[in-house]
């Protein structure tokens, strides 16, 4: 059964504390920021929280962890990936 529908209020967490939590628990391969999180959260369709359900704290969007917990540690995409082509500034070696 979940925490809330034994009537327990979920942890709530901010987009900096998810880029806290989820890069001091390696769900991610490298240190991830609180805007890299808010975009995975506008763009990704599987995370797990409609924006309609986040919760406005201050000036910051609460959501709740276990979710976003499961989330991460189920996702595979990781990074923007290679570049597909290379960089303008690289001279040929001569």
């Amino acid at each position: 059964m979940a925490s809330d529908e034994r009537g327990e209020i979920p942890e709530m967490v901010t987009f900096t504390e998810i880029a806290k939590r989820v890069t001091e628990r390696k769900l991610v391969s490298r240190p991830i920021t609180r805007q890299g999180v808010r975009h995975i959260a506008e763009t990704d369709p599987a995370w797990p929280v409609p924006q309609e359900q986040w919760m406005k704290v201050g000036n910051a969007w609460a959501m709740p962890w276990s979710p976003i917990e499961q989330f991460f540690k189920q996702r595979t995409v990781r990074g923007r990936g290679p570049a597909k082509e290379p960089s303008q500034t690289d001279e040929p070696n001569q």
